[in-house]
């Protein structure tokens, strides 16, 4: 077991107390004093030491620290301090909470701009609010301080986190232990497999409500459908007159074929009249083309001749053109590699004509200045005369090799001059031949026939002629209509009024088709109510579980008390149960007791909570001036009493009639 012994509380500044110091030798401290001296100030010092909050849970940004002047404002330049010893199983930590004020400089100078907290572990000064955090809570987290240091805190929890709490400390009772007491339960753990048991009671709830949703809207679709359904018909006398008016379309139609074959014949002479004609008019067309070939053959056989002549014409004249211009670059290219030559040969006679000129201070001595002694002078003569006649021949080499490059490139030219211009003489003969025949062709051209003319006087031509016009005054022949409008007339009005029967007779699908969906809509709400009825049987049996589950867990958890009872269920004014977390001392809710019994009722859950936490705490019992007795307790006790005295007293020794306090 951990303990956690408040042993000294050091105020200075805080809220109205200037200066205290307060010393905790005994597991139970009894503090007095009047209201308003100061004893919720011990409280709330305490919890801002260690949490930065007050008894109320109140932030420090949310209620104030700073000490107050006689006309209500803070008084300023005063750091507000509370230091805490605590010991934890024996050994002692100091803890320091500093509430400071930072003032401007400079130009601020005098100004109060911001208040920031300091924080100390043993004397020693720490960076952050986070590293003092994770030391008080290494010593005793705070939603765990709550609960067991506040008789008062864990009954006015939320119902879910004193649940929570609850199954934590007793452990929680497995779904197959349930189904072990009783075999219905045996079912839903099938059921519940992979999920919890609320979402299983989500699911079957979700479940409920579309079915219900359904289910409320199936009337009012049965009665959509009948009141859309047209009445009912004599089905037998309408299928009857269809019958009857059936059988007048058929005689109608039999006398309606009789004329349609007398017009059908009618239509096949006509036909035949046409297919004659037409192809007399072929026949008269094929004479005309025979007759146009053959009078003018021999002029237009004349004629294609001298086009086709003319054409190669044409031909020739191109290539002439063609070879006149390839002629004409490559004269160019002649007379261009011609200048070259000239300018080759003026370089070579320039070059030929150059004689050795020795260079100033050739025969000085480039170290001492003097003139060289004859043998060297001729020596170095010689020197460079031999340099000068190999340069020389180097040069006149090179410029003799590219004037026989380009002298050889001038005679290849020149050959293919020759042939090109013996091309174009030919071609030019070969022109002048075409152009002599095309002459000759226009003076031997026969006279143009009149083609028309020699049409209308061939025999041939006239019969076919005379025939097609025997033939369309047979086709223009008037044969006597045939008048089919009364017959066609009767079977419209036949035809129109069995559509009328049709859709009358139509209404009994519309019928038949509407009760089938009635039908469906009958079934379908029926296995509705039973899946409905499934999904209520699931309902309760689920609700029986977690009532059996609650009443196990319930036997547990009140086993870890004394005084106080709890339960997960509370009943509603209509008879239905809820589901909650309900904290009762003798029957009585928590809530309507009187304070002493809340008082040993909170110790009663705090003496639980320490066992399965492991852990005790200084306990603040505020108003203990209302308890008489208070269950034993593991945890150190400070008890906030009210009395008569104008300042804050601690009791230091005594018992009953016998105690001694002192004024702090």
């Amino acid at each position: 077991m951990k303990e956690v012994f408040l042993k000294k509380l050091i105020l200075k500044n805080f809220k109205k107390i200037q200066d205290l110091t307060v010393e905790f030798t005994d597991k139970n401290t009894f503090i007095c004093g009047g209201n308003g001296t100061g004893k919720t100030t011990l409280q709330d010092a305490f919890l801002w030491l260690l949490f930065g909050k007050d008894s109320t849970n109140r932030a420090d940004t949310n209620f104030n620290i700073k000490t107050l002047g006689e006309d209500g404002k803070p008084i300023l330049h005063l750091v507000h301090s509370v230091t805490g010893v605590l010991s934890i199983n024996g050994r002692d930590v100091e803890l320091q909470r500093n509430y400071v004020e930072k003032w401007g400089s400079g130009v601020n100078a005098g100004v109060l701009q911001n208040h920031a907290t300091e924080f100390y572990l043993n004397g020693v000064k720490l960076k952050t609010k986070k590293e003092y955090d994770a030391e008080v809570a290494a010593i005793l987290p705070e939603d765990v301080f709550r609960m067991i240091t506040n008789p008062l805190y864990f009954p006015t929890m939320k119902a879910q986190d004193q649940k929570a709490m609850l199954l934590e400390m007793a452990g929680n009772v497995t779904n197959e232990e349930v189904a072990n007491i009783n075999p219905k339960f045996q079912e839903l753990i099938s059921l519940i497999s992979g999920r919890t048991l609320e979402q299983l009671a989500k699911e079957i709830a979700s479940k409920k409500s579309a079915i219900k949703d359904e289910l409320k809207g199936i009337p009012g679709r049965i009665d959509s459908v009948r009141d859309a359904m047209p009445e009912s018909e004599d089905w037998t006398v309408l299928e009857k007159e269809i019958a009857d008016k059936k059988e007048k379309i058929k005689d109608i139609d039999s006398q309606l074929a009789d004329k349609s074959k007398q017009m059908e014949a009618e239509f096949k002479a006509k036909s035949e009249l046409q297919k004659q004609i037409g192809n007399k008019k072929l026949a008269k067309s094929q004479r005309e083309n025979e007759i146009r070939q053959n009078a003018n053959k021999s002029y237009h056989d004349v004629l294609d001749n001298i086009s086709k002549l003319e054409y190669q014409v044409k031909s020739k004249d191109a290539e002439i053109s063609r070879k006149q211009e390839d002629h004409s670059r490559i004269k160019a290219t002649i007379e261009a590699l011609n200048n070259d030559l000239e300018v080759l040969r003026g370089k070579f006679y320039a070059i030929d004509a150059e004689t050795l000129q020795y260079p100033e201070g050739a025969f000085i001595c480039p170290t001492c200045k003097r003139e060289l002694e004859v043998e060297d002078i001729q020596a170095k003569q010689q020197e460079l005369q031999d340099n000068f006649n190999l340069n020389k021949a180097n040069r006149l080499k090179a410029v003799q090799n590219e004037g026989k490059e380009k002298a050889a490139k001038v005679e290849e030219l020149k050959k293919q001059c020759s042939i090109i211009q013996a091309a174009i003489t030919q071609l030019s003969n070969e022109k002048e031949i075409l152009v002599h025949n095309i002459n000759e062709c226009k003076g031997n051209m026969p006279e143009e026939q009149d083609t028309q003319k020699i049409i209308l006087s061939d025999p041939t031509w006239l019969s076919l002629s005379n025939e097609i016009v025997d033939l369309e005054n047979q086709l223009k022949a008037e044969a006597k209509p045939i008048d089919t409008t009364e017959l066609k007339e009767a079977k419209a009005t036949l035809s129109e009024a069995i559509d009328e029967l049709n859709k009358k007779l139509g209404k009994r699908d519309t019928i038949e088709r509407s009760n089938k969906v009635i039908e469906d809509l009958e079934d379908r709400r029926d296995k509705n109510n039973e899946a409905l009825a499934e999904q209520e049987r699931l309902e309760f049996l689920v609700q029986d579980f977690q009532k059996e589950k609650d009443n196990k867990l319930m036997e547990r958890i009140n086993g870890m008390f004394s005084l106080v009872k709890f339960s997960f269920i509370s009943e509603k004014l209509n008879g239905n149960e809820a589901i909650t977390c309900f904290c009762s001392v003798d029957g009585v809710p928590f809530a309507d007791v009187n304070n002493a019994s809340k008082i040993n009722a909170g110790l009663d859950i705090i003496n639980a909570i320490c066992r399965s936490v492991g852990i005790t705490a200084p306990i603040f019992i505020d108003n203990r001036e209302s308890v008489n007795d208070l269950i034993p307790t593991m945890s150190q006790v400070i008890n906030l009493v009210v009395s008569k005295d104008k300042s804050l007293m601690i009791r230091v020794a005594g018992n009953g009639t016998m105690e001694e306090y002192k004024q702090l």
